[in-house]
Parts: C-alpha cells; structure tokens; sequence
C-alpha cells in the first residue's frame, strides 16, 4: 500500500510573503489526505537594495508550531488526527556573503528539514525581471543552475535542493522549462553531489503554474536521470504560501516519480530522512 506523502515545502505567516495560518495549514493537509506538513519559511539574508528583508524569528517559529501542534492534539492519542505531524523546517537562500549568519542559524537553532534555495544570483531576485535583461534564455538558466551547483558545495548542510527550477518562472523568454538535453552536464553535476552526499531535490509544483501566459514543465528526463545516478527518493512540496496550494498535485508529483523509476518520497524529521513507498 502507498504511503500517504508529506508536503516538505511550505510558508506559514513567518514567512514574509506569507499569511498562511499553521492551525488552517494542518487541518487542510489532514483533509487532503497528507501525512504530515514541513513548514520551512524563508530565511535570505543580505537581500539586494529594493527587495524586502526575507527573514523571521526562529525561536518565535518553532514556539508557535509546538503551541498549535499541542492546540491541535497532534501526537496524542486522544487527538482527532491520527499520526499527521508537523514538522519544523527552514529554506535558506545561499548568497556568498550569508554565508557566516547561515552557519550560525543552523548551528545555533534545530530543524526537521533544510531545504538550500537560491533565490538571489548576481544581486537580483529573478522575480523582478532584471537578472534575465541581459542574457538570452540558455545562459540566464545556464548560470543560475552553476551558481546553485557552486553554492550546494560550500554550504552543504542542508536536505532537499529546493526548486532548481525556480529561475524558469518570471522571465519573459518563450522558453520557461529547464530540459535536460539542454542542461545535462550542470544537472548532472548537482545531482551526483546529492546522491554521494545523502540528500534529495524536490518536485515543486509552484513552478507547474501559469506565469504570463506560459506553463514550465517538468522534464521527466531529470527525474530519470536522478534515478540512474543513484537517487532513490524525491521531495514533494507545494510552496505553499495560502491554503489553497497545500498539497496541491502531489498525486501527479507520484505518477511522474514513478514513471521515472523512483519509489519513495521523503520526508525529514531531526534532519533524518524518513522514506515512504509511492506504491
């Protein structure tokens, strides 16, 4: 019998572009079904002028989730939800210069799951448009995803690789899917860093939405070849930021994990990974 999947990525109120209530994010993930929830607001420093400090308090986060798991009953077997847990999670966006506050955060605080983003790449959040202005489409991807294969390498204390595809979704190219035949040689790189190193990279089916008109895919060759370099589980997450994405088309995440020869999802709890069989 498949397990029921937990959604490792997605932003309660701490997040800054969020306002996602934690009670309302359980109590919806419960009901479609989900095995638990990951919470794992933003955390990037040093941001470029112009773009909003992304950061929250850590101990005020993990005090809020214990406060709602415990008003909830989750853990009790008087507790109307069974074995659904809420997990204590953090995305951190690499930057070089964040480097030392981000060794301090994760020595001085402790997590279920990191997740390693990069949201930040040449001093611009890709979401404003910028960075893409002077690049065609193949080294605007290109760089971004050796810029996340450089950092993964000088800060690998992290989990899951968190949407490496994140760049594909606020250009205004016609192209907005990362291919493998066009990326392969820096995908493979990242991806054999994970597999020797233990750690996972995620479907985030926030990428998989409209964006001005377009609709990114996602290249089932990436997930096959994650599978021939030796992954054997994969992430799914939502990004939710409101409760109308939690959990959203994770039934389509398992098919394509499936179709590309994965068996497990993964979920971590005390930075440990916790498997569960897609079939």
């Amino acid at each position: 019998m498949s397990g029921k999947l937990f959604d490792n990525h997605s932003h309660s109120y701490f997040s800054a572009d969020s306002r996602m209530n934690i009670v309302d994010a359980v109590k919806t993930a419960y009901e479609r079904g989900l095995g638990g929830l990951c919470l794992t607001d933003h955390l990037d420093f040093d941001p470029p002028e112009g773009v909003s400090d992304f950061t929250f308090d850590v101990p005020s986060q993990q005090a809020a989730i214990d406060r709602d798991a415990e008003f909830l009953g989750l853990g009790r077997e008087d507790g109307g939800y069974g074995s659904f847990q809420l997990l204590k999670g953090v995305e951190i966006g690499l930057q070089d210069k964040s480097m030392p506050t981000i060794r301090r955060i994760l020595a001085d605080n402790k997590f279920d799951c990191v997740i390693a983003s990069l949201h930040l790449v040449d001093g611009h959040d890709p979401y404003f448009g910028d960075y893409y202005r002077p690049y065609d489409y193949k080294y605007a991807y290109g760089h971004y995803l050796e810029e996340f294969d450089r950092l993964i390498r000088v800060m690998p204390d992290f989990d899951i690789l968190g949407h490496y595809d994140y760049i594909v979704r606020y250009p205004d190219y016609r192209e907005v899917t990362i291919y493998y035949s066009e990326f392969g040689d820096v995908l493979d790189s990242i991806m054999a860093f994970l597999v020797q190193n233990g750690k996972t990279m995620e479907i985030n089916t926030k990428t998989y939405q409209h964006y001005r008109g377009r609709h990114p895919e996602l290249d089932i060759n990436i997930l096959k070849r994650f599978r021939e370099l030796g992954g054997e589980a994969v992430s799914f997450g939502s990004d939710a930021h409101d409760i109308s994405r939690v959990g959203d088309r994770f039934d389509w995440c398992r098919e394509m994990a499936l179709a590309a020869g994965l068996k497990y999802g993964v979920y971590y709890r005390n930075r440990r990974p916790c498997f569960i069989a897609l079939v």
